[in-house]
């Protein structure tokens, strides 16, 4: 399954979120990453239908807690 594939990567590379994908009527699927700690600060939810935009979100997010 496409879908459980993706979900497991987003998991490894991306350690601090949780990840599902949820069927959102005929809008099709959405991907949703919650931060696992919310008190943290910087980037808590994203939803979005596109991967690659969550991908990006993602890894700028990485980019400015190393710049801490």
């Amino acid at each position: 399954m496409v879908v459980a594939a993706e979900l497991d990567r987003l998991t490894v590379a991306y350690p601090a979120f949780r990840f599902r994908s949820q069927l959102i009527g005929r809008h099709g699927v959405r991907w949703v990453a919650e931060r696992k700690n919310g008190l943290h600060p910087g980037l808590h939810t994203a939803i979005t239908a596109d991967l690659v935009e969550l991908r990006a979100a993602l890894a700028s997010e990485e980019g400015s807690d190393q710049a801490r």
